[in-house]
């Protein structure tokens, strides 16, 4: 039995509240099944083989997550075996996969509400489930087909944490049984998305700030203690598993805003950014599919920028701490919105993330348990009130409800397909390098180089600390033969990051190219001493010598002022 006073609720008395919080969910969500593939959907979905081939189905459990090609690596086979099904059943045609997001959106809210019956009076509970089901922050995990991997591992989260919560009822022992279906459920749902593993964490939370127990409490430890072994043990699996997969525990490729800051310096980047996720978890007016520099700071050392994020959390540390005995769910919640937030908070293990809307889908529900729980003060407050007051109550939520549904129908037409998305990052967020430099790839794919080379070269004064634009950007104009502006932009990406391999060959292929052969020959050694490709640049330092030897000069100007001989395709051959 859980810390309030009531009696164990009817299940078909959940039949209709139920019924409704779905279809509020289905209000918010379903304008997404007119969305095709967008942003990270072309190369986990439409251009992975791994998702085209269900023949081969164990094959997920030895891959990564993210396509080789694409550096970022991850661990979701789960994930990749459900879009290997939708794949077989729908084809190319995304109109299942966006299905099947909103069927598991609707689930996912449907257990909001269950999870929060348990832990609070069944007014509070509906209102709860009902803010999450229409909350905007969602739209991403919705919107964008990937977002499955959200809504997957959310969905197995909640459901050990209701069955845990029901095991404990009256102070029940947890069964073996229950307790082989939490272990199932948590170690399918790190399968789906690693931010599942936080599970054990927030039972934990649970039982100290939820569950009644007369028993001392050295006997309800060693029983809790007995679970999380075995959960333990699941998670070191996973582990282990990732990283013979992976190579790392983390592996993704970091946010190019966190690539040379140690633990101390993301925490600094962290605070500041803190206020952000506090608005988009209470008050979602503005939303974005990208949050990076210079749309949020990066303050990697104490400043006043740090001031708000730094009183925000220590209000909530102060609540936490001061609620725990006078009103447990409070600080119930509030770990359960640390614990969630903390596999994406960049200061143990970057990610390659500053800040994104999916991420707070979990954590969204420990805030409307929070916003939830004052529901019962109101109705003791409403019951006493003239009948124009209640009527002005139930407006007001109502107000609230079709309004979040509202917004978050608009929204999911932002992620109708990549140029939708990058059109409307670019618009909504100008100061964002990355929505510069995403928009600027599609202008490239579209063949319209001029604008997209402005986009470029916006993003580079935005944040001319990642490598990326300058090396695409100088990929470019070595395609078009305009050598002379690639080269200083080869130069810098290498500067900023020296492993490189392609970098390195355009600039060797560039010197060549403008006939400074002692300098390409320069880049090929470096490549090789590095350990890169050694046949192609041993080709390059081939071709050097050869025009070197041909034109007897030194980058492309010989000892006697005589205007070097350039070598066409057929002479060097």
């Amino acid at each position: 039995m859980t810390r309030f006073t009531r009696d164990p609720w009817d299940p078909r008395s959940l039949q209709g509240p139920a019924v409704a919080v779905v279809l509020l969910a289905l209000l918010a969500s379903a304008t997404s099944l007119a969305n095709g593939f967008a942003y990270d959907d072309r190369w986990i979905i439409v251009d992975n083989p791994n998702v085209h081939d269900l023949a081969h189905w164990w094959n997920v459990f030895g891959e990564t997550y993210w396509p080789a090609t694409r550096n970022a690596a991850l661990y979701r086979p789960l994930t990749i075996l459900a879009y290997q099904l939708q794949w077989a059943i729908g084809g190319t045609d995304p109109l299942l996969f966006h299905t099947v997001n909103v069927i598991l959106y609707a689930a996912v809210s449907a257990m909001v509400l269950l999870v929060a019956a348990e832990v609070m009076p069944f007014a509070a509970a509906w209102v709860a489930a009902a803010l999450f089901a229409v909350h905007p922050v969602h739209v991403e995990a919705v919107g964008n087909v990937v977002g499955q991997a959200e809504l997957w591992s959310s969905l197995t989260t909640l459901g050990a944490l209701l069955a845990y919560l029901r095991g404990r009822r009256d102070g029940q022992r947890i069964s073996r049984e229950r307790g082989l279906i939490i272990a199932a459920l948590y170690f399918g749902g790190m399968l789906f998305k690693e931010n599942a593993i936080v599970l054990p964490a927030l039972l934990a939370a649970a039982e100290a700030f939820l569950v009644v127990d007369d028993r001392p409490w050295r006997e309800r430890l060693d029983a809790f203690v007995t679970l999380g072994v075995w959960l333990t043990l699941l998670a070191a699996i996973v582990l282990g598993v990732r990283v013979l997969v992976t190579g790392e525990i983390g592996g993704d490729v970091e946010h190019p805003a966190l690539r040379t800051l140690d633990m101390r310096e993301r925490a600094w980047v962290m605070l500041a950014i803190a206020p952000e996720f506090a608005r988009l978890l209470l008050w979602p007016a503005r939303l974005y599919a990208d949050y990076s520099p210079q749309m949020v700071p990066v303050l990697t050392f104490p400043s006043p920028g740090h001031a708000n994020g730094a009183l925000l959390v220590l209000c909530l540390i102060v609540l936490a701490i001061v609620s725990a005995k006078r009103f447990p769910l409070a600080t119930f919640a509030l770990a359960w919105l640390a614990v969630t937030v903390a596999p994406t908070a960049n200061i143990l293990i970057p990610t390659g993330i500053l800040l994104a809307e999916r991420t707070l889908f979990l954590p969204s529900v420990g805030v409307m348990l929070v916003v939830a729980a004052v529901v019962p003060w109101c109705l003791r407050q409403v019951r006493s009130a003239p009948p124009s007051a209640r009527l002005g109550a139930a407006g007001v939520l109502a107000i609230v409800l079709v309004a979040g549904a509202s917004r978050s129908a608009e929204r999911q037409r932002a992620w109708k397909d990549s140029s939708t998305v990058f059109r409307t990052l670019a618009a909504d967020a100008p100061d964002s390098f990355k929505a510069h430099y995403a928009n600027g790839g599609m202008l490239w794919e579209a063949k319209r180089p001029g604008e997209a080379e402005r986009e470029w070269r916006y993003a580079i004064a935005l944040f001319p600390q990642y490598f990326g634009v300058y090396q695409d950007l100088a990929h470019k104009y070595r395609e078009a033969h305009v050598c002379p502006a690639a080269i200083p932009l080869y130069v810098k990406a290498l500067e900023i990051e020296p492993a490189l391999p392609y970098a390195r060959i355009g600039l060797a292929a560039c010197h060549l190219e403008v006939s400074q052969w002692r300098a390409a020959r320069s880049a090929a050694r470096v490549a090789i001493a590095d350990g890169l490709y050694r046949k192609a640049f041993e080709y390059i330092i081939e071709r050097a010598d050869s025009a070197l030897v041909a034109n007897d000069s030194l980058d492309g100007a010989n000892r006697w002022g005589k205007k070097p001989r350039i070598l066409t395709r057929n002479q060097s051959e």
